[in-house]
């Protein structure tokens, strides 16, 4: 296969949909820093979040949707059998899940002869007991099914998989330069913005607003702290539990003290505006926004559900879910109080983290699994 300007490798990445959550940015973060001359992404979603659609066209690529699953079934196998019949172009394509309860688009690209069909988990637990039976049940097929197996870490790769299955790793990689930003000058343009005074603890959180994400306890905790402590929370992100936790922050009195910015694009920015982040996620696979605020040199609070994987500086901290959210509140102003200096950036870069090694892992390996010479299993 010729790979010109003219004639890049043409990637199908096959996701629920393209909104504003971990794995998306994830993905998005790779085409940023690909050379899309040589290598381009198309979406395949089966929703209708499209978040970083300008993105995508900006950079060259296409989306194709079809009906959601499961609530449409019938529809979505007879639309993906539909679409790999008429689009013969794609002969990778990188399959996106938490768990393996949708293979459908596997089973149909087998039939259809794709050399390299990729599956790639994002967790390390179902969110539900029908997802958990479909994964199981669908583990039992995945080597007859995926060319490739990936995961973000050895965690999810274990779940994903099986403990005595081979499969991949890929780190979920940040931009470190990114996150090398002026402090004192995004504080004061922030501060500005939200009007807050300088003695102000900026509480944060990013995420979706899902029951994994633990917003009910955020709110517990931050009122705890704000009992004792002049402060503010932020939350970053959107999602169908937004109404519930707005109407817990109105039942304690905390309207005037909790921000809702939901989606941003200056995510970096923002990191370091907080003083400090609470993630009290009840489980994860490798989450990014851990991650992405180490870089930022920001403290962040973890529950003890997540991974070690993401505990590589001094800036992380784990905590109990079983510890009572007045527990929480006085550990975070203990950690406030802390005074850490160490080079996150430098930290990450040699633990495998920056995107730019990683997007160069990637691209190999999209390059490798293009080539003629494989054969079809």
């Amino acid at each position: 296969m010729a790979v010109t300007e003219k004639n890049p490798i043409r990637i199908l990445h096959i996701i629920n949909g393209i909104g504003s959550g971990g794995a998306e940015k994830d993905i998005m973060s790779w085409y940023h820093n690909m050379d899309t001359n040589q290598i381009q992404f198309d979406f395949f979603i089966r929703s209708d979040q499209k978040y970083y659609e300008s993105q995508i066209n900006q950079l060259g690529g296409k989306i194709y949707q079809v009906a959601p699953f499961p609530k449409k079934i019938i529809r979505n196998i007879i639309e993906t059998e539909k679409f790999f019949k008429t689009h013969k172009e794609y002969q990778i394509i990188h399959v996106h899940g938490n768990t393996l309860f949708y293979i459908i688009p596997l089973i149909i690209a087998k039939r259809y002869r794709i050399k390299c069909r990729i599956m790639h988990i994002h967790s390390t637990k179902a969110c539900s007991p029908v997802s958990a039976l479909g994964h199981y049940c669908n583990r039992l097929f995945i080597n007859m099914l995926a060319t490739e197996k990936i995961a973000c870490s050895s965690e999810a790769g274990i779940f994903g998989f099986g403990r005595n299955n081979r499969y991949r790793i890929l780190k979920n990689g940040v931009n470190v330069s990114e996150y090398c930003n002026n402090s004192k000058e995004i504080k004061e343009k922030y501060g500005k913005e939200f009007n807050t005074d300088a003695d102000i603890i900026k509480v944060g959180h990013v995420g979706k607003f899902l029951p994994v994400k633990n917003h009910s306890f955020i709110i517990k905790i931050f009122r705890e702290f704000h009992k004792k402590y002049p402060s503010k929370l932020f939350l970053v992100g959107m999602g169908p539990e937004r109404s519930d936790i707005e109407k817990k922050i109105k039942e304690y009195g905390l309207e005037k003290s909790v921000i809702f910015l939901g989606e941003r694009s200056d995510v970096p920015q923002l990191l370091h505006y907080f003083d400090i982040m609470l993630f009290p996620s009840l489980y994860e696979g490798v989450p990014l926004v851990p991650i992405e605020a180490q870089a930022a040199s920001l403290k962040t609070i973890i529950s003890d559900c997540i991974t070690d994987e993401v505990c590589m500086t001094q800036f992380i901290k784990k905590m109990s879910l079983k510890q009572s959210p007045a527990v929480w509140a006085k550990e975070m102003k203990h950690f406030l109080d802390k005074d850490i200096k160490e080079d996150t950036v430098e930290v990450l870069r040699r633990h495998g983290y920056d995107i730019t090694a990683i997007v160069s892992f990637l691209s190999k390996f999209y390059m490798k699994m293009a080539d003629d010479r494989i054969t079809v299993r």
